[in-house]
């Protein structure tokens, strides 16, 4: 199995290769300083060997003009000098001046010295004639030596030149190469960190459970598998925090129900009774009265035990697409006969589409958060329905209820409102008011069952519930609903 690749050895790769690229260039540096170098040190024999001929020039002028026999001894000297020179440079004299030059220097430097050491045996007549022979050999010497100095400049001039071009492009690669290099790095190192950063979120918004494990390098890849264990793990103990939430609200669900039926049995209980103690001779009216409330504590328990199955019986949903508008005409049509006097529920804007709901359980929905409103005082009532994208920052004012992730996922979502006009839900009172059995009402009006089958149903709908409301400024309950991308097609 090959071994997985890693950011580290990514990044030392990297690291070592900009480092053979900088190596590179050093070795350029060097090399083109060493070759400047040979050229100065070239430069400085061609030097010595041009002062060297003008100081024979001089010594000669010394002998001529002043007959200083001395400066004879240094000009045999300075001779034996170049020429010495002209042996140890012998290759740069060549490379400079080419092979004619060399031996026209060594023809004449060889006849200049001849014709010095036999000058002071001539005769005066001699003297002459040789001292302007003499004078020609200085005078080509002096030309040659100041052809190979501009020779030697120009060479330097060239060398100089070609060292600065190959410094840049040298510099240039360098460039290039750490450009490539970074890019590689951002390649290799950064988009795989861009990928585990997209992974995060895509947690975050609900669209993904856990990180995939694709990734290739070996750092992440060990963070991917100790990040997904840690959300298993937590999943584990949400789940146990679920069940213990679970089975507190079995406890306050049993405590209710024990509250609830308590006073309707307590009320049979006691007329039944007061009828064993009046028996056939108490007065008929009263009888009936004492039999009258048997009845209506009787249907007040049964109905109590009816709204409680169908909180927890959890029923399969039938669903079948609806028209939006016929579904809440028809609710409204349901509702109107239940409501007090003085209330008036009026339809707002309802888009004109279709959605696949449970009829019943929808219209249960409907009927339980108007018929809240209208019990909490409300005199004016609109249910209105739209589609339109989840609105995260709405859902932030508000009180978000339920799992919104389907909605957000989903390309559109029907957003269907209750508003109304009442005294509004205190701050205090909303994060309870979803709870089973919690009511603001007196004991006996109600059961405290309605929003809590609302929130049920909404969520086996995969949809969620924002409440907005203020003590004194009324209250709108938006239920969202996904809309699939085939059904707005």
């Amino acid at each position: 199995m090959p071994a997985m690749p890693s950011l580290r050895n990514k990044i030392l790769r990297t690291y070592g290769f900009s480092k053979l690229v900088m190596l590179g260039f050093a070795v350029v540096v060097f090399v083109d300083l060493h070759y400047l170098n040979r050229q100065i040190e070239a430069g400085q024999a061609v030097t010595d060997f041009r002062e060297a001929t003008l100081e024979m020039r001089r010594d000669e002028k010394n002998l001529f003009l002043y007959r200083d026999y001395t400066s004879l001894d240094q000009l045999l000297l300075q001779i034996d000098t170049s020429r010495q020179a002209l042996d140890e440079s012998r290759e740069t004299f060549a490379a400079i001046g080419g092979e004619p030059a060399l031996r026209r220097i060594e023809t004449l430097l060889q006849r200049y010295r001849a014709e010095l050491e036999r000058y002071p045996s001539r005769s005066a007549a001699e003297q002459s004639a040789a001292s302007r022979v003499i004078r020609d050999l200085g005078h080509d010497l002096t030309e040659v030596s100041g052809e190979l100095s501009r020779g030697e400049r120009q060479l330097l001039a060239e060398a100089t030149q070609r060292a600065g071009q190959m410094l840049m492009l040298a510099f240039a690669g360098v460039v290039v190469l750490g450009i490539a290099g970074g890019l590689f790095l951002v390649r290799r190192v950064a988009r795989p960190l861009r990928e585990l950063e997209a992974g995060l979120h895509a947690i975050d918004e609900g669209r993904a459970r856990s990180l995939p494990g694709s990734f290739g390098d070996q750092e992440i890849q060990s963070f991917v598998a100790a990040f997904n264990d840690m959300l298993k793990h937590m999943r584990q103990q949400q789940d146990q925090v679920k069940r213990n939430e679970k089975a507190a609200a079995l406890g306050v669900l049993v405590s209710g129900v024990a509250h609830e039926l308590n006073n309707p049995l307590s009320n049979i209980s006691t007329s039944a009774q007061l009828l064993l103690e009046e028996g056939e001779t108490g007065d008929p009216d009263t009888k009936r009265q004492w039999l009258t409330q048997i009845d209506s504590e009787t249907e007040r328990a049964r109905r109590i035990v009816r709204r409680l199955l169908d909180s927890v019986r959890q029923p399969k949903l039938h669903r079948q697409r609806l028209p939006l508008a016929d579904l809440v005409q028809s609710s409204l049509v349901l509702v109107n006969r239940q409501l007090p006097a003085g209330v008036q529920v009026c339809v707002g804007t309802t888009a004109d589409l279709e959605i696949e709901v449970d009829r019943e359980r929808l219209h249960q929905v409907f009927i339980n958060l108007i018929k809240n409103a209208a019990d909490a005082g409300a005199r004016h009532i609109t249910l209105s329905a739209e589609l339109q994208a989840w609105n995260h920052d709405a859902a932030e004012e508000g009180l978000l209820v339920g799992d919104p992730a389907a909605v957000r996922e989903s390309p559109y979502a029907v957003r269907i409102s209750v508003e109304d006009d009442g005294p509004g839900i205190p701050l205090e009172l909303r994060e309870h008011i979803f709870d089973p059995f919690f009511t603001t009402r007196t004991s006996g009006e109600g059961t405290g069952l309605g929003l809590y089958l609302v929130e049920e149903i909404v969520s086996e709908h995969l949809g969620c519930i924002v409440l907005d409301s203020a003590a004194g400024s009324g209250t709108r309950f938006s239920i969202w609903l996904p809309y699939p991308k085939d059904h707005a097609s």
